[in-house]
């Protein structure tokens, strides 16, 4: 796996360079185009003030470049320099004549005289005479040489910053694949760990039948039974993992649903749960906690908590349901008596297939750690949070916020203020003697942090 995201690391930086390499190419050569089309722009507009005006003396203002004009009589190679341009075409001393030649070969445009860039501009006159105007534009070339060079040396060491840039930020880019990778990784490590097990008691159990083929089904009724407990274990991993895989991948269907009528038919059903158990159930519902979201996947949300509260309440425990509106949030939390959840286990309680070791493991060996991987997935579909606190001394409390639907946060704020609590179920049906040993869940829900959730 290093290997391949190294590789994708190298590829993120390849063609984030090559595109920041285009974007500052085309940058870069604008700005030079600009830079020369300037050049080029002031230069015209002297050599067209120069034929418009010959004996006034002109000037390039813009960049002082020096200039100067000259008549020529056709046929006879004569000229002579327009009013107040003998001194300029004497700066060039003997090279003036082989320049001036140039010039008239050239007629229109640029040309060059021994390492000196020079462009003309020329009209015909009514006497016979033609006017020259010609602007030294060496110092254009050496200055644009200059910016080329230096923009040039900016782009290259652009470019290695931003390669670096690149390479340092695709590890940050490229953790939710790798973090995808991992997760492949170990689902199907433990995937495969998990139905080592059941395949190997069933194997088992099949060469034991195989080894007598005189039997009877009725000999061999606690073979069939196990082999009948592994495929249903196995059915359920299989079952857990898919539906597992459908929320983190498929958006749920949404509906506006009675979250409060779901919780409680949640809650009915742990009522036998927990008298078997001999455990004690509290909850307490407010009415009319309207959400978006699909309905069978929030009943298995409030069922797993239930389920883990439940598992590991601790003989004669206890265990505690509120849902409620908190602003525009509904907050369900759900807490149980027996040993608290450690900071060790919060951090690793949505992991799939974690199981935590002493009090906290799956008493049956029914369970496989996918339980609240799914409840985080479903939370998350419906754009909700879910987190944990481990409580000293205590117990364990969950929270849950989900979005409520529109408008029932104003529905709330307008409804009556006095809720009753939901009856309180179990082997005691004392509410107030409840809340003195069970920590209060709105305290409870206040202090929890922002580690994940106990695993079942």
């Amino acid at each position: 796996m290093k290997a391949i995201i190294k590789k994708l690391r190298i590829k993120y930086t390849i063609t984030s360079t090559l595109v920041a390499g285009a974007i500052l190419l085309l940058l870069f050569g604008s700005f030079c185009a600009l830079l020369y089309g300037a050049a080029e722009m002031t230069g015209s507009r002297t050599l067209e003030r120069i034929l418009l005006s010959p004996e006034a003396p002109q000037e390039d203002d813009v960049m002082g470049r020096r200039c100067f004009a000259f008549y020529y009589q056709q046929g006879d190679f004569v000229y002579m320099p327009a009013a107040s341009y003998g001194d300029e075409m004497d700066a060039y001393r003997s090279n003036i004549n082989v320049i001036v030649t140039k010039a008239v070969q050239t007629g229109e445009g640029n040309f060059s005289v021994d390492g000196l860039y020079f462009t003309v501009f020329s009209r015909t006159l009514d006497n016979g005479f033609s006017l020259y105007a010609v602007l030294d534009r060496t110092s254009d070339r050496q200055n644009f040489a200059t910016t080329a060079m230096l923009v040039l040396m900016v782009y290259v060491v652009a470019l290695v910053i931003v390669a670096l840039m690149a390479y340092l930020l695709s590890a940050r880019t490229l953790a939710p694949v790798e973090e995808s990778f991992k997760k492949q990784r170990d689902l199907i490590a433990n995937a495969s760990h998990e139905l080592k097990t059941p395949l190997t008691v069933i194997s088992t159990n099949l060469s034991v039948m195989k080894s007598e083929p005189a039997s009877t089904i009725a000999d061999n009724e606690k073979w069939i039974a196990a082999i009948d407990d592994q495929v249903t274990r196995m059915n359920g991993l299989i079952v857990n993992m898919l539906r597992l895989s459908k929320m983190e991948n498929s958006p749920p269907k949404m509906s506006e649903l009675n979250f409060s009528e779901i919780t409680e038919g949640a809650c009915l059903c742990f009522d036998v749960v927990c008298f078997e158990k001999n455990l004690e159930l509290h909850t307490q519902i407010d009415p009319g906690i309207t959400v978006t979201g699909e309905r069978d996947s929030l009943e298995r949300l409030v069922t797993c908590l239930l389920d883990n509260a439940t598992k590991y309440a601790g003989t004669n425990g206890k265990v505690g349901l509120r849902l409620s509106a908190d602003g525009k949030k509904a907050k369900l939390v759900v807490m149980n008596s027996g040993e608290a959840l450690s900071p060790e286990d919060a951090k690793h309680v949505f992991d799939r297939f974690y199981r935590s070791d002493g009090a906290r493991q799956n008493p049956d060996n029914n369970s496989f750690g996918l339980g609240l991987a799914i409840a985080q997935a479903t939370v998350f579909a419906h754009g909700g949070t879910i987190r944990c606190h481990g409580i000293k001394d205590k117990g364990t409390v969950f929270v849950v916020t989900l979005p409520l639907a529109r408008g029932t946060a104003k529905k709330l704020r307008t409804a009556p203020s006095a809720v009753k609590p939901a009856p309180t179920v179990g082997a005691s049906t004392d509410a107030t003697d409840s809340a003195t040993s069970l920590p209060s869940l709105p305290s409870a829900a206040e202090n929890v942090d922002n580690t994940d959730s106990e695993k079942d």
